[in-house]
């Protein structure tokens, strides 16, 4: 006990510059997003590092108790580095949080405790761990929630272990999000922009989906995403995922990963290259909005234009033709886009979702397919949607903030009938030295009710439904 209590005393406030932020800690992406000198780096692969946010940061007094102090790490241990609890309740039979890593509420009272740590051994390599507890009125669970070793190379860095990944322009992501629990992986991604013609930054995952499932069981998930950055107000995003793998089907050698990920084999049924594969590109533009108005801090608009099925000059199966604007041609199409707005006080996102009825579904995966552990691995509400929401937070203080979100869903997107839900989301979060104090309470309305609790499959049924889901957040940072 009192060996523990000199290791606290030692490491306290310390943190570790390549250790990753949660994806479930949403008031420091906001603000990292809203920073004017976002623009300066690619913003869509998430997570960040903890050296970047303090980087990106223009108004640290905001996130500074999720990142503690940043200091030249040595070698130690730090056993807690913070504990928090979550209460929630919800009268729908089954409710998933948008974008929590997997957050999946039953009816009546949830509560969730997490708790984490981590290993410094230098300032190049980190061994991070968090456990997660879940009771509801029919369940406990315990699980290592989270577990990684980093290991910094150059402006590069290599993780093995289990976290999320999130990738595109979006809020909600499209090919590849936090919206389900973290999976173990391995991943490659830089964490400094590489300088040539412009500053380029990829990530590189591949990642293992362990579990029993009624149409394939322990699946893997490959993902590739490149950004290009000419110019800092110019962002250009290529996104490749794949689904593929499991019981049954056949894995691949590290030399045959290029033709995974260029599909040359792709639309050939039951071939070894046979999987549920989705592309994607995007563009982000930020504009120059501030040099009117002063109170801006920054502004942008995005695009994201995604498909399942893709065509291609090289494939030998079908080849195409070279289709602007990048040789490829993309089927069965989503979309994303989105305006971000920052002021002093005030972050507004107004954000527009259609993803075509064919994703998330496959052949070789047609009952799970693309989810993880019952949650979409793509956009949080599955596939045959049209969604759209406004969110906006306003800060009283720096410790201080309140908003809301509210927005509409159709599902299917153009078949009638159909569910249409209205919902509005009241959050808050306040910051009292090292505790951080979060409330959230949401009021969703439906009219045709969707039963079925998979995200890419419907239910439609014709029951008009309301829903009450609230929450209470106590966190403390060591």
């Amino acid at each position: 006990m009192v060996f523990l209590l000199i290791l606290l005393a030692v490491s306290a406030s310390l943190s570790h510059p390549l250790l990753n932020l949660n994806a479930e800690e949403r008031t420091v992406f906001d603000n990292l997003e809203a920073s004017p000198y976002a623009e300066e780096f690619p913003v869509s692969i998430k997570p960040f590092s903890l050296g970047r946010a303090f980087i990106m940061a223009d108004r640290p007094d905001r996130i500074k108790t999720y990142l503690n102090a940043l200091s030249r790490p040595g070698y130690f241990l730090k056993p807690v580095n913070s504990v928090s609890f979550r209460l929630y309740y919800t009268n729908e039979e089954i409710f998933p949080l948008e974008n929590m890593s997997g957050t999946l509420l039953r009816r009546g009272v949830n509560l969730y405790i997490f708790l984490d740590g981590y290993l410094s051994l230098g300032r190049r390599f980190v061994f991070y761990y968090q456990v997660r507890s879940v009771s509801d009125r029919n369940s406990y669970r315990a699980d290592v929630f989270r577990a990684y070793m980093k290991l910094r190379l150059w402006k590069l860095s290599l993780l093995a272990g289990k976290d999320t990944v999130h990738l595109g322009p979006g809020e909600f992501g499209l090919l590849l999000s936090s919206n389900a629990e973290p999976f173990p992986m391995i991943s490659l991604r830089t964490e400094e922009p590489l300088n040539l013609f412009g500053k380029w930054e990829f990530i590189f995952v591949r990642g293992f989906l362990r579990e029993k499932r009624r149409d394939r069981d322990d699946p893997n998930i490959l993902a590739l995403r490149v950004v290009y950055k000419p110019r800092d107000f110019l962002e250009i995003g290529l996104t490749r995922t794949s689904l593929y793998g499991g019981e049954g089907r056949p894995g691949y050698t590290l030399f045959e990963y290029p033709k995974l990920i260029l599909g040359v084999e792709e639309n050939i049924p039951f071939g070894k290259f046979d999987t549920d594969g989705y592309a994607a590109y995007d563009f982000t533009l930020y504009l120059p909005l501030r040099r009117l108005l002063p109170s801006v801090r920054t502004f942008k608009v995005y695009f994201q234009r995604g498909g399942t099925d893709v065509s291609a000059w090289w494939q030998k199966d079908n080849p195409g033709d070279f289709a602007f604007p990048f040789g490829f041609r993309l089927h069965l199409r989503s979309y994303v886009a989105g305006v971000f707005l920052s002021l002093d006080k005030d972050i507004l996102r107004l954000e527009y979702h259609d993803v075509n009825r064919a994703w998330y579904i496959h052949h070789l995966y047609p009952v799970e397919g693309y989810t993880y552990r019952g949650m979409s691995l793509g956009h949080p509400y599955g596939n045959d949607l049209k969604h759209i929401f406004l969110k906006h937070i306003h800060y009283f203080s720096d410790h201080f903030s309140a908003g809301y979100r509210f927005g509409f869903l159709r599902q299917p997107g153009e078949d009638r009938p159909g569910m249409n839900r209205f919902y509005i989301v009241l959050f808050g979060e306040r910051r009292v030295r090292r505790l951080i104090l979060e409330g959230f309470l949401r009021l969703d309305v439906t009219d045709n009710y969707d039963r079925d609790p998979l995200p890419n499959r419907i239910d439609i049924r014709s029951e008009d439904r309301t829903f009450i889901t609230a929450g209470v957040g106590l966190g403390w940072r060591f």
